[in-house]
């Protein structure tokens, strides 16, 4: 005959099987989506110590004239540099080039077609990677003819980048260039069109049931001086710019935090900035470890949160 003490004891012993299983199981499952989304985000570029100070990029072995994109998976990189074409003014054109990472080593560059021969740099991706930005020089009835910067966009196709069209509701009859894309599509870029405070401005036009909107100029983050290279945070919590200061013609970065629906007093990256050489082409990691800018022609990278101890 059993007896309750045999019982109570039995339901106990269950009771604590049961649970060590279930402990069990959750570790494993944590370990599991621990191993995914460690695997998701080994990019080429990810080491596995601080990058407390900039260090170059593939050990500056990939240079860029103007442009830093990666993809997703951060194993396609866009850049730009000058090609063997001229306009008929006598200026070089630019082309984008891809680079991407195979065997252990990074594959190219290869010139990117664009379905008809125009100018491009300063390569940007869309966060989904179906849509590659970029700026240009070309006119488009005139390939051939420089006119002031427009950006310009190409659709991914199963063979390649669609024909280059201009952006639509953005581009004016003065420069517009370096645009940068948040998550919901709101596309921020500079320009020197009427009403702006400085040579170059920093506006944003947002992303409305399809359709962008009249751009708005950012007055909290622009100057008298040029605001120029832009990347904003995918979230709109920060964003990061160069600033031309005509006077000493040094070219220095940036970074402004969202305050609420404003921008707050932008900060000069002083632990980042050169006295005596330009900082260009600032550039977010996808997963957003890392910020990369072209200092000399050269990628440097350094760990994102150092860009947060920027002095408020």
């Amino acid at each position: 005959m059993i007896n309750k003490v045999t019982i109570h004891e039995y339901v106990v012993a269950n009771l604590i099987m049961k649970y060590l299983i279930y402990v069990l199981l959750l570790i494993f499952a944590i370990g599991c989506k621990d191993s995914k989304e460690a695997t998701a985000v080994q990019a080429p570029y990810n080491v596995p110590y601080p990058l407390k100070s900039p260090v170059e990029f593939a050990n500056g072995k990939i240079t860029t004239t103007n442009g830093i994109s990666f993809s997703k998976n951060g194993k396609v990189l866009y850049i730009s540099k000058s090609i063997d074409k001229i306009f008929e003014n006598g200026k070089k054109y630019a082309g984008i080039f891809k680079y991407a990472y195979k065997n252990d080593k990074w594959n190219g560059p290869e010139l990117i077609q664009f379905g008809r021969n125009i100018d491009a740099y300063h390569p940007v991706l869309s966060i989904d990677n179906e849509t590659l930005y970029f700026n240009s020089r070309s006119s488009p009835d005139s390939t051939n003819t420089s006119i002031p910067h427009n950006i310009w966009f190409s659709k991914k196709t199963a063979s390649g980048w669609s024909s280059a069209e201009m952006l639509k509701g953005i581009n004016s009859e003065r420069y517009d260039s370096y645009p940068s894309l948040a998550k919901n599509n709101n596309l921020y870029f500079n320009s020197d069109r009427a009403g702006g405070m400085g040579g170059m401005d920093i506006y944003v036009s947002n992303y409305v049931n399809g359709k962008y909107q009249v751009p708005i100029n950012l007055q909290n983050l622009n100057s008298d001086q040029v605001e120029n290279d832009l990347v904003v945070d995918p979230e709109e919590k920060f964003i990061v710019f160069n600033r031309y200061i005509d006077s000493t013609k040094t070219i220095d970065l940036y970074i402004s935090f969202r305050e609420g629906n404003d921008w707050g007093k932008p900060i000069p990256l002083d632990k980042i900035n050169s006295p005596t050489k330009w900082e260009l082409t600032p550039t977010l990691s996808p997963e957003g470890n890392y910020f990369f800018y072209e200092l000399d022609g050269k990628i440097m990278q350094v760990d994102l949160g150092e860009l947060f101890h920027a002095k408020r």
